[in-house]
């Protein structure tokens, strides 16, 4: 009788991991883009291998789509005009879907913090977060200066 309570409960205990394992994962709740000048479609010419930055942006309130974020960036050529999220795969140029306003007269370290309410975006990034990306425009390099995939956690975490 022994051997069949162990067994049971053996297999209990599989059924249970199994189920853990196969359960749903929940929904996302941080994104993050490691930009580069190297990633920018097209390239700034005036940008080197120093132009990086870092976007973090944090779900707040799961009702309204709201999302926090924050912006880091270093060594970018010229005065910092903009930053959007924008719609396309690696290696396209696509629209704007999201404005995140830099802090004017901020040009390296924290260039830029805020929140935004999007839901449909939310539930965009959720599903294919590798076809969004972030970009930094400078009066240098209007059309961009440095990019980064959101779904592209940089170097070595693929």
């Amino acid at each position: 009788m022994k051997k069949v309570y162990g067994t049971l409960a053996f297999g209990l205990a599989a059924l249970v991991v199994v189920a853990v394992a196969t359960a749903a994962q929940p929904p996302a709740t941080t994104f993050v883009a490691v930009l580069t000048a190297d990633q920018e479609v097209p390239l700034c010419a005036a940008a080197t291998d120093a132009s990086r930055g870092v976007f973090v942006a944090h779900v707040t309130d799961e009702a309204t789509g709201t999302v926090s974020w924050k912006l880091v960036a270093n060594n970018l050529p010229g005065d910092i005009i903009a930053a959007h999220i924008h719609i396309a795969p690696e290696g396209v140029a696509g629209p704007v879907v999201q404005p995140t306003t830099p802090t004017p007269g901020e040009e390296n370290g924290v260039i830029g913090t805020g929140t935004f309410s999007n839901p449909t975006l939310l539930a965009a990034l959720r599903a294919n977060a590798d076809g969004y990306y972030v970009n930094v425009h400078s009066t240098v390099c209007g059309a961009g200066v440095i990019r980064g995939q959101l779904g592209d956690h940089g170097p070595g975490n693929d």
